[in-house]
């Protein structure tokens, strides 16, 4: 607390009032006032006893000022009983509370009671301005002035009123002679502020310490100043209340944040179960967004960070329909980012709150010239995503009071949060949207350009094969390069031999044939001539295996092998993964294996490719796993640990062929083996596959130098004289050991393991 000076007399404050022309009824009441033994001889000498009694019953009759509800609650505060006061205060503010009220109308009352409780004449009950830098004195419903209001009682700051002195320090004063403190030279600021002689002047502080408003109580002239004891009840009583409402305040947050909960619930359900109507979650944004803050308009602007714009072409235009505002859809505005109050909001990414628009300068007014639209206050929120500002939202003109709140730019805030996942979300999904659309008209020529034409098919269909293939063809040693013009037909005859002619509608077979070939990269080694002579090898162990496969895996393990590298770019895994190749996003093991499988299902999903259209659906997943498994089973690197798990298997006669793990296995082997088939070839035609598959290894290595990585051995054509070193290498620890593993599976496939010895 704060005590006043007890220096100057108040006579010099109040020469203007006795030494007037004329006398008044105030000024003889000020002056005795100041007088109160005249006051007293004149009642003495002049009043009956029966006029004193009448007076008597008047003053102890009288109902004392109060809001339309408390007159008995004034009542029950006569009490001098400070406990007893507390207690009643207790029940009357939780009541209230409840009910959901007006915090300022009930701090009024609250202020009324005080006033009886600590005997002042009169109070004035003040709340803090727009910018909370003024005060504004609250006028009750029930007052002659009207409903509810606030008016302008004048800036926070020393040198002025006794309020203003407390809403700058937020301590309590305590005053007995208003009129002789020079610190207050306009007093309490109001009109009849010269009946006031002592003033108790208390800030009401929430629990965290922010200004709530300023209780000022008034004793006239002529009564006892307030002392402590009336300080320590309104301290006491206010002091309960302020953490009574602030208590309320947290309720109606943690209301208020399960509502926004909830809506933010609503609106990722809106999202995810309709991701098309991205301006349906905007528009239901925009709709809270304005509930949030009781704005009468909305809008919400994106940027054009390259262009340096804000645009939109969702507007409020003010209506309504089945009580939810109307958002129009129309053609795209953009402006530049340095004009208006969402242009500098989108610059600075800093919070605007204008109370007064027209009084701002960089308001621009022409949008209101143009739509007859009065702007009054406005909010304006960045919306941030990573760091940067990615839109801005404008609430406009505040429908509850005169401008938008402190609070409602902190609910705006947390709000603001979401918005940004939206947009977000938003952008993302045009992104990606646009990326469809390349992609489809990418795919689109792809597939123009990957499909074979007519005549290819059509041609297929007629061609035969020579006579002398049709011995040789059984054999493993089989050359294929004397009649490359009909590895197609070379094919379809094998699948015919092995599965018989109406396993499969030849114009079906011979479009797949001929797309796979098309499909197939010109690199020196794993192309359309390698595609063949691995479907050859198995065509060779499924005819010397009969009554072991079921017509599905002769099915699925042909097509498997013609397709087993198809659109090898020449690079092995390792290079791709090291790179970052976009494949090795998409697949983290066994690279290009899994995009061989890829393709051939994008090729069996092309109109009239679907070769295996006349199984079922259980039969048609039956041979889509066949074939995946057998493409990933010749990745190399899973080699290894297979031919030890088979190498124990058959250790242990434990081998199960109906068990579909170890078939797998098996099946996995006969891949590598009709991979690697070129070595069990003769020596002419193994050295030209090895000049081939070395031009491969080579390339590779060259780019890796060419950004300075130093290639392996085997990749590096500086030392090709190391190269029948690796040969010898390979022989011994991958290929003798997989083709004396398939000899022992199935005795048949014997010439493989001799013609590699």
């Amino acid at each position: 607390m704060e005590d006043g000076p007890s220096s100057t007399s108040c006579f010099r404050r109040l020469t203007d009032c006795f030494l007037g022309a004329s006398l008044t009824d105030e000024k003889v009441k000020a002056y005795l006032s100041l007088h109160p033994q005249m006051l007293d001889d004149f009642v003495l000498e002049s009043v009956s006893a029966e006029t004193l009694d009448r007076w008597l019953k008047r003053k102890t009759s009288s109902r004392l000022p109060s809001c339309n509800n408390c007159v008995s609650c004034v009542q029950q505060y006569q009490d001098t009983n400070m406990q007893g006061v507390v207690y009643e205060l207790n029940s009357y503010m939780e009541q209230r509370l409840d009910t959901g009220g007006d915090n300022k109308l009930l701090l009024y009352e609250l202020c009324n009671i005080i006033k009886t409780a600590t005997k002042a004449d009169g109070f004035a009950l003040y709340f803090l301005g727009e910018c909370n830098n003024s005060l504004c004195m609250f006028t009750p419903t029930g007052a002659k002035d009207g409903p509810p209001s606030l008016i302008p009682s004048g800036p926070i700051a020393f040198g002025t009123t006794i309020a203003a002195h407390v809403a700058k320090t937020r301590k309590t004063l305590l005053v007995e002679d208003i009129m002789g403190d020079e610190r207050f030279p306009d007093g309490t600021g109001q009109d009849s502020g010269i009946h006031v002689h002592s003033v108790l002047c208390l800030p009401i502080l929430t629990a965290i310490g922010d200004l709530i408003a300023i209780l000022e109580l008034h004793r006239h002239w002529g009564k006892e100043p307030f002392n402590l004891s009336h300080q320590e009840v309104a301290t006491a009583n206010l002091a309960w209340a302020s953490v009574a409402i602030h208590q309320v305040q947290v309720c109606r947050g943690l209301a208020k944040q399960t509502e926004l909960n909830d809506f933010l619930l609503d609106v990722s359900k809106t999202y995810f179960d309709n991701i098309v109507a991205i301006d349906s979650l905007l528009e239901h944004i925009m709709i809270y967004a304005k509930n949030l803050v009781n704005a009468d308009r909305c809008a919400l602007f994106q940027v054009d960070h390259n262009n340096k714009e804000l645009y939109s072409d969702l507007f409020d235009i003010g209506e309504e329909k089945e009580g939810k505002p109307v958002f129009r859809k129309t053609k795209e505005i953009r402006f530049s980012i340095d004009k208006g109050i969402a242009g500098q909001v989108a610059r600075t990414g800093e919070v605007l709150n204008i109370p007064d628009a027209y009084a701002d300068p960089r308001f621009n007014r022409e949008v209101d010239l143009k739509t007859g639209y009065t702007t009054r206050n406005i909010l304006c929120m960045p919306i941030v995503s990573r760091g940067t500002v990615i839109g801005v939202v404008q609430m406009v003109n505040k429908l509850s009071g005169s401008a938008f709140t402190k609070t409602d730019e902190n609910n705006f805030k947390m709000f603001a949060v979401f918005c940004a996942l939206a947009l977000h979300c938003a952008n993302m999904y045009h992104r990606i949207r646009h990326s469809e659309c390349i992609y489809r008209v990418t795919m689109e020529k792809l597939s123009y350009h990957s499909i074979c034409t007519s005549e290819e098919w059509k041609t297929l269909t007629q061609l035969n094969l020579p006579a002398p293939i049709y011995k040789e063809i059984e054999m493993f040693h089989f050359d294929i390069n004397p009649f490359e013009e009909i590895w197609p037909a070379v094919f379809i005859y094998m699948v015919h031999n092995s599965c018989g002619k109406t396993s499969f509608e030849l114009e079906k077979l011979c479009r797949f044939t001929m797309s796979v070939r098309k499909n197939y990269r010109r690199v020196p080694y794993h192309n359309w001539k390698h595609a063949v002579t691995v479907a050859h090898c198995m065509y060779a162990i499924l005819q010397k295996t009969t009554g072991i496969f079921t017509e599905l895996e002769k099915k699925g393990l042909l097509i498997a092998c013609l397709c087993h590298d198809l659109d090898h770019r020449g690079y092995s895994n390792t290079y791709l993964q090291k790179f970052d190749h976009p494949l090795a996003a998409l697949y983290s093991t066994s690279t290009m294996e899994q995009h061989h499988f890829s393709q051939t299902v994008s090729i069996l999903q092309l109109e009239g490719h679907n070769i295996f259209s006349n199984l079922n659906s259980s039969e048609y997943e039956q041979v889509l796993e066949i074939i995946r498994k057998a493409i990933i089973a010749t990745d190399l690197a899973l080699y290894f640990n297979n031919h030890q798990q088979l190498t124990e298997l058959l250790g242990s006669q434990a081998l199960d062929l109906n068990n579909h793990s170890h078939r797998d296995r098996v099946i996995g082997l006969m891949m590598t083996a009709c991979d690697l088939c070129s070595v069990t070839k003769k020596w002419q035609i193994t050295r030209l596959t090895a000049n081939d598959i070395y031009a491969e290894f080579w390339a590779e290595g060259d780019e890796m130098k060419k950004i300075g990585m130093q290639p392996i051995p085997m990749m590096d054509r500086d030392k090709k004289d190391e190269v029948p070193q690796g040969q010898v290498g390979f022989y011994n620890a991958v290929a003798i050991p997989c083709y004396t593993t398939l000899a022992e599976l199935f005795p048949p496939s014997n010439p493989l393991l001799n013609a590699c010895k």
